[in-house]
């Protein structure tokens, strides 16, 4: 980390990004609703496929690296969305930066059975001119070609979220039933109130995605107003009001989610976060240390943690946390 200081601001930026409020930014150079930049790329036999190939279609690309379990479960996942919507409009298509004359490409598409293309970004261009940082990185793109939707990194539900999307954008089902499918708790048994704040939620995480964090907070402040017990409510506008360099409201937030629920670690991470940008070093480092002890896997809490230990003067246990970041947001930056 002190070897190159340039280097160090920009790794740290990516992985402020990465994650930033909600954890939604997927590319530095696009937001949802930017046109995506075309592209020309060869797949493992040498053939020439563009993006502009597909044009009117729904087009999934998922950035991976051949080398890494999550990019393999997710191009292995995106095979099933594949199979069910290429027929009906939709393509796939995975991009790697690994060249090796394409055997990286080759050996993925052979060993997982692929019947979409496998592309090689030998050059990183197209890698450099999204603006991936992350594997894998994934873009639902509309029909009209800007970016309907970015998911960033792979967890349990990935298959299930890209074929919710794919379905939105292709037109088969609504927002509501989207939300519906990716959510499946009864929505009958929530109060008036609820379904406010679950409103409000929901446009503050499209206000964050489109960096308009002010709205996002006013959103975000109505939910919390609408449905006061809901904890992800005041964990995330805990998060916008930090971004938005207002400590002090921000721990209020923090507070409630932790009297709410004293196990929630993102609260935990966020309350540390808070402390440390009030001032109080030693304090918010021990309530990092203890959401560490919550969940031992969360990004978030050792990043916050490497930015304290940083301020503390502290850069061996600062770069420890800063590693053990990049680990947990999927082990590869670039």
């Amino acid at each position: 980390m002190s070897a190159n200081p340039v280097m160090k601001v920009l790794i740290l930026s990516i992985i402020a990004l990465a994650l930033a409020v909600g954890d939604s930014y997927a590319f530095r150079n696009m937001n949802e609703g930017d046109p995506v930049p075309g592209f020309k790329l060869k797949d493992a036999s040498g053939k020439d496929v563009s993006l502009a190939d597909f044009t009117g279609k729904v087009v999934v690309v998922t950035f991976f690296k051949g080398d890494q379990d999550n990019s393999l479960k997710a191009v292995a996942g995106l095979q099933k969305v594949h199979e069910k919507y290429g027929a009906k409009g939709a393509q796939m298509l995975a991009i790697t930066p690994d060249k090796d004359d394409g055997s990286s490409a080759a050996s993925v598409a052979a060993k997982y059975k692929l019947t979409y293309p496998v592309l090689v970004d030998e050059g990183r261009a197209v890698y450099g001119s999204w603006g991936v940082f992350l594997f894998p990185t994934t873009a639902v793109i509309g029909k009209d070609g800007k970016l309907f939707k970015h998911l960033p990194s792979y967890d349990r539900k990935y298959g299930e979220n890209v074929e919710g999307y794919v379905r939105l954008a292709l037109g088969e089902i609504t927002a509501g039933e989207l939300d519906a499918l990716l959510n499946p708790e009864d929505k009958a048994r929530l109060s008036p109130e609820q379904k406010k704040a679950e409103r409000h939620m929901m446009l503050g995480q499209r206000m964050v995605d489109r960096k308009l964090l002010d709205k996002a907070a006013g959103e975000y402040k109505e939910a919390v107003e609408s449905d006061p017990e809901l904890v992800d409510a005041h964990v995330k506008y805990g998060f916008v009001l930090l971004k938005l360099e207002k400590p002090a409201e921000a721990k209020g937030e923090f507070d409630k989610a932790m009297e709410l629920n004293a196990k929630a670690e993102d609260a935990a991470a966020g309350l540390g976060a808070a402390l440390v940008a009030l001032g109080e070093l030693d304090k918010g480092i021990e309530v990092l240390e203890g959401a560490l002890k919550l969940n031992p896997k969360p990004a978030r809490a050792h990043y916050e943690l490497g930015r304290a230990y940083e301020k503390k003067g502290a850069p061996d246990k600062a770069a420890e946390h800063y590693r053990k970041t990049i680990e947990e947001l999927g082990g590869a930056l670039w």
